[in-house]
C-alpha cells in the first residue's frame, strides 16, 4: 500500500512538472492555456496585484500553483484508476 502511494506521488509530481513545463515553454502558442489554472487562482486570491499577464514576478506563483493543481489532479486520477481496476479484476 505504501509502495503504491509513493509510486503514485512520484509519478504525479513528474507528470505535473512535465505538463507545466510544456505550458511554460509553449507560451507563444495555444499550449499556454495549460497555465490557466494557476492564472485563475492568482486572479482570485491576488486580484489586486495580478493583472492576468503571466510575465514578471507573478510567473513563479503561476508555475507553482499549476504544479500543485496538476499534481493533485493526477494523483487522484492514479489512485482512483488503480482502485477501479482492482474492483473490475475481482468481479
Amino acid at each position: 500500500m505504501v509502495k503504491r502511494i509513493t509510486l503514485s506521488v512520484a509519478l504525479s509530481i513528474l507528470l505535473a512538472c512535465l505538463v507545466t513545463a510544456v505550458g511554460f515553454f509553449g507560451a507563444f502558442s495555444p499550449l499556454v492555456q495549460i497555465l490557466e489554472p494557476g492564472s485563475v487562482l492568482c486572479r482570485k486570491f491576488l486580484s489586486s496585484q495580478f493583472t492576468g499577464d503571466i510575465e514578471g514576478d507573478m510567473i513563479t506563483a503561476v508555475i507553482w500553483l499549476n504544479v500543485a493543481v496538476y499534481t493533485l489532479l493526477i494523483f487522484l486520477v492514479l489512485m482512483f484508476t488503480r482502485k477501479w481496476i482492482r474492483k473490475t479484476e475481482i468481479a
